[in-house]
Formats: structure tokens, sequence, C-alpha cells
């Protein structure tokens, strides 16, 4: 009898332990066919809205570049083409032409009007002309100027984004 009751409960746990199982089996499978999909295409939806904008934002930002390179080009042929006789025009912002110079002499008088922040075209009116360049940047431009005198008298001065930075003299009368 013994025997018996330890076979039946043998039984009893092994059925029990499948019922548990299949339970769980079933449970799984249920749950995963209920799963309501609609929230992942929402956002599946939103990602792909997001990857066209970015496209159209890239170009966008194409048509910018090209147009700026357009435009660098424009600016650049137009210096070269400027800049053939050896000069090229002075404009707003811009530095002189840092040629050789028109051979203007200029005067302590004339050295003395001018004034730091002065643009490129009102130190030319003054002086009368452009000297010879000495050391030419980016963005800045040196100019030695000879004095009237003949005795080695000069004025230097100096350009950046088109205004007058720095002057000196030695010698002008």
């Amino acid at each position: 009898m013994k025997h018996l009751k330890k076979k039946m409960l043998g039984g009893t746990s092994l059925a029990l332990s499948l019922f548990v199982l299949s339970a769980c089996g079933s449970e799984v499978a249920t749950t995963g066919a209920s799963v309501d999909t609609s929230a992942l295409q929402e956002k599946i939806a939103g990602l792909e809205k997001k990857l066209v904008e970015q496209g159209a934002k890239s170009v966008e930002q194409e048509q910018k570049i090209a147009a700026l390179e357009t435009k660098l080009n424009e600016l650049s042929t137009n210096v070269i083409a400027g800049g053939a006789g050896g000069q090229t025009p002075v404009a707003s912002g811009n530095n002189g032409s840092a040629g050789k110079g028109d051979g203007v002499l200029i005067t302590f008088a004339q050295y003395e009007k001018l004034e730091v922040g002065m643009s490129v075209e009102d130190v030319i009116e003054i002086l009368g002309g452009e000297g010879e360049a000495l050391s030419e940047a980016e963005n800045m431009v040196v100019y030695n100027y000879k004095g009237t005198a003949g005795n080695g008298a000069n004025a230097v001065i100096a350009f950046q984004g088109g205004k007058l930075l720095t002057k000196a003299q030695s010698g002008l009368n």
C-alpha cells in the first residue's frame, strides 16, 4: 500500500507539473497573440517622418552650399579679373590693392590727418594714392609711403578689414 501511495503521489505531481507548464505556455501564446501593435506602428511612422524631414534638410543644405560655392567663385573671378593690371578696385572692407604703389609721396601734415579706424578710401583721399605694399595677409595689408623730403623719410600704415589699424612714421617733414 505504501508503494501504491508513492506511485499515486508521483503521478499526481507529474500531472500537476504538466498542467502548470501547459498553462504557462498557453498564457504566453495568448499574450503574444493579443499584443497591440498600433503603438509600435505609430513609432515607426514617426521615425519614417523624421527621416523624410532630415532628407529634405540635407537637400536644402546642399543647395545652400552650392549657392555659396557659386558666390565664392564669382568673387574669386572678380578679384582675379580686377587684379590683372596690378591693382584691384578699392571697395568697402577692402584693404587696398596691395600692389607696388603709385609713387605717392607723403608729408607730415598728411600723416597727422590719418586716424585709426579710417577706411582705405578715406586714407587714399587724404594721401592722394596708395603706397607700396610691404606685407599682405588674409585680412591685413601693410603699406609704405615715402616722404617728400627725399632723406629716407617714410610712413608705414597697416589696414585690417578695410580700416586703418596702425600708423608709424620716421623723418617726415
